[in-house]
């Protein structure tokens, strides 16, 4: 007999939902999650950054994902700015954490996203994969539960104290509700595919992306541990309105060509993908929470993918949205404290990324310019250097204290120290 109530619904079983269920069940939380797809399925954004590593820990994964073959990121590379080589930056150069977080991964989405499912499942979440939410309940303006369909096509309502959007870029209540705002100047086009005997760099640097500027976009090179390499471009799309009917993958091969370290590295490569596109709109949602709900992951915002900043994005956002529903399961009275710290941690840090996306999209400027306008962002007492300031805010690590300072045990715990 299927259960009509729980203490929390999670629409999207990607990282963000995965991360939230877990830590919710870890915590005693009867969770439901339901996921449209059945896992493992493929995914873009393979490159993550060190953000991620103590949510894996406190998801109790950290070990799991390490013994995994995922290629270990010490940094990133860059060919930006008005310069005519490639720089890198190193995770480990920099802040507090700088020793204990100097590396992360570049991996396969299918296989990552994955093992925080089954994370989930194990700490005690019902999951249902290939099942599919078609409207969210509502009693007295309150989202209460949802109704779902399995794969047979039987419909169900289920009910729960609070329900958490991680519904990715389908973002369905935030569209259901018409919050969705959209970044008019990050309205790009992702084209990519994979590679095979891509030249790749060695020690330290042998696992960083590549970020490449071009004249209408930029382009990544991920090397991923089954010997294949990610290559893609992101372009505003103007192109298309100059260039007539030339095709997406026309057009890719042509920036490839055109390019400088990629076409380096790739003059014995051979492609061994098709081409995929995707839409890459980077848009925010204007209110996170809601009575009864909260948005999580690309559910609240996408942001455009220049720092590989995606996935942490979205396991942070799990990981405080559980911290902060849990206080409130354990505390209702208290309800719209917690979720409105919930929302300003998150938009606060988002916000800061999106300044920084928009700046750094100037390519005419030199490396210490990025750097400072990092700090001013980050870091406007300069604790650290600007280049140490740099690296803080694009690894995630940045994001990582600012939505520590919403955590309620934290905080909790200051109060009575």
């Amino acid at each position: 007999m299927n259960k009509l109530y729980y203490d929390v619904i999670v629409v999207g079983g990607g990282p963000a939902g995965a991360t939230a269920s877990a830590l919710l069940a870890k915590n005693g939380k009867d969770v439901l999650v339901i996921e449209k797809e059945v896992f493992p399925r493929y995914k873009i954004g393979e490159s993550l950054v060190t953000g991620i590593i103590p949510i894996l820990k406190e998801l109790e994964i950290y070990d799991k994902v390490k013994r995994d073959d995922f290629i270990q990121k010490y940094g990133v590379t860059l060919l930006w700015g008005n310069t005519i080589d490639p720089w890198h930056i190193y995770f480990g150069e920099t802040g507090p954490d700088g020793g204990e977080y100097d590396y992360a991964f570049q991996v396969e989405r299918s296989k990552f996203d994955q093992i925080l499912l089954n994370n989930a499942r194990e700490k005690g979440a019902t999951v249902l994969e290939g099942h599919q939410v078609i409207e969210f309940i509502e009693i007295d303006g309150r989202c209460t539960g949802v109704r779902y369909r399995k794969p047979n096509g039987e419909e169900y309502i289920v009910h729960a104290k609070y329900i958490i959007d991680a519904s990715g870029q389908a973002t369905l209540l935030a569209r259901k509700n018409k919050l969705i705002e959209y970044d008019e100047k990050l309205k790009n086009i992702a084209v990519w595919s994979y590679f095979e005997d891509v030249e790749q760099y060695e020690h330290r640097a042998a696992g960083n992306i590549l970020t490449e500027n071009t004249t209408d976009g930029w382009i990544w090179v991920i090397p991923l541990a089954n010997g294949k390499t990610s290559i893609g471009w992101v372009s505003n799309g103007n192109w298309t309105k100059e260039k007539g009917n030339l095709n997406l993958e026309q057009k890719f091969r042509e920036v490839l060509s055109n390019s400088i370290e990629t076409k380096r590295r790739i003059k014995n490569a051979r492609q061994v993908d098709s081409v995929r596109t995707a839409k890459d709109w980077s848009y925010v949602s204007k209110q996170f929470y809601g009575p009864g709900y909260v948005l999580a992951g690309d559910a609240a915002g996408f942001i455009d993918p220049l720092f590989s900043s995606g996935v942490f994005l979205a396991m942070n956002a799990g990981s405080l949205s559980a911290k902060l529903i849990n206080s409130a399961l354990d505390d209702p009275l208290n309800e719209n404290e917690y979720l409105y710290r919930y929302e300003a941690a998150y938009k606060t840090f988002l916000e800061k990324v999106i300044s920084f996306v928009h700046y750094f999209y100037d390519a005419s400027l030199d490396r210490t310019s990025y750097f400072k306008k990092a700090q001013t962002l980050v870091d406007p007492w300069r604790k650290l250097t600007d280049r140490e300031d740099f690296i803080f805010l694009i690894s995630g690590l940045a994001g990582c204290h600012l939505l520590a300072d919403h955590d309620p045990v934290k905080s909790k715990e200051t109060e009575l120290a």
